[in-house]
């Protein structure tokens, strides 16, 4: 097997850009569907009463403390 030599100063051929820039923009999506998703759980265990609260282990202390946490960023 030959090496491969790479010439840093020129350019990188542009089907690596593409690949490189749709990967970035599938991280970007993934994060945002997750930051969506967390969201949305937040706002759901908002919306419980306290027996709800209670079947999860949760007070309506540590919703609002996390609320809190998600609205103060």
């Amino acid at each position: 097997m030959r090496p491969v030599f790479v010439d840093p100063v020129g350019s990188s051929p542009s089907y690596l850009t593409r690949t490189f820039q749709s990967g970035i923009l599938i991280r970007f999506a993934g994060w945002l569907e997750h930051a969506v998703a967390d969201r949305r759980t937040r706002l759901q265990l908002g919306r419980l009463g306290d027996d709800g609260l209670k079947d999860l282990g949760l007070t309506r202390d540590h919703v609002e403390a996390n609320l809190g946490n998600y609205y103060s960023n």
